[in-house]
């Protein structure tokens, strides 16, 4: 039997061939390559969101460290009325004294208790007082009304990591030197506050066998710390 192969046949056979080629080529070639390439596709696309998100990370930084910032300066100006850290009796005694040997006070005796975390709803008041007294003349009615609506509201919130301590000082001296005193603690001390005190003649002889009269006066002074979170779980 003979097979006669045309000319067409021959072209038959060779798409055949050719078309059989291209199927082994992209089932072994193409398509792996293809496959590779999506992967690294989805692995790009990953690098660059998480890319993305570190860059936006970084942006914040910025403002993280001003929100950080800001945060200290807040905590600076609400602890300026305070001392900073807790003290030690020493360090109160040292505080105490040298305020009354300034204002030529001669102290006899100091009676000093340790700082514990105590209200200051009375320290706040004071202090809002002071101030609104010296922007009375600056102020309308109006303006008075909303401040004091503002200190009330204040008082009731509570005030953390403050520590009061207080002290007891004899002193001899005028009374003039007392109000001197007081003055010092008022304007300048602003972690003191005197809360009594009382004043009584004293009478007694100098070493020079003279008599000598002046005031024996005794004051109670509280002592208002800001305490760190570190502190005040010590």
């Amino acid at each position: 039997m003979n097979i006669v192969v045309t000319e067409r046949d021959k072209k038959l056979l060779r798409l055949v061939a050719c078309l059989a080629i291209i199927v082994i080529f992209g089932m072994y070639l193409i398509r792996p390559a293809m496959e590779k390439h999506e992967t690294l596709q989805n692995e790009y696309d990953a690098a660059e969101q998480k890319q993305q998100e570190y860059q936006t990370q970084i942006a914040a930084l910025a403002t993280i460290d001003d929100i950080i910032a800001q945060n200290e300066a807040a905590l600076n100006t609400a602890s300026e009325k305070y001392y900073k850290s807790d003290l030690e009796t020493r360090q109160m005694d040292d505080i105490i004294t040298g305020i009354a040997l300034e204002n030529g006070l001669f102290p006899q005796s100091l009676t000093l208790t340790e700082a514990a975390p105590g209200a200051v709803s009375a320290y706040l008041a004071e202090q809002e007082a002071a101030q609104t007294d010296g922007s009375a003349d600056t102020s309308s009615d109006a303006e008075f009304a909303d401040s004091t609506d503002d200190t009330s509201a204040t008082l009731i919130q509570p005030v953390n990591y403050v520590y009061i301590g207080t002290a007891t000082i004899s002193a001899q001296g005028a009374v003039t030197q007392w109000l001197n005193f007081l003055d010092e603690v008022e304007h300048r001390y602003k972690g003191l506050r005197v809360t009594n005190f009382s004043i009584a003649d004293y009478d007694y002889v100098a070493n020079n066998t003279q008599a000598v009269s002046t005031n024996l006066i005794t004051g109670t002074l509280e002592i208002y710390m800001c305490v760190s979170d570190k502190e005040a779980d010590a």
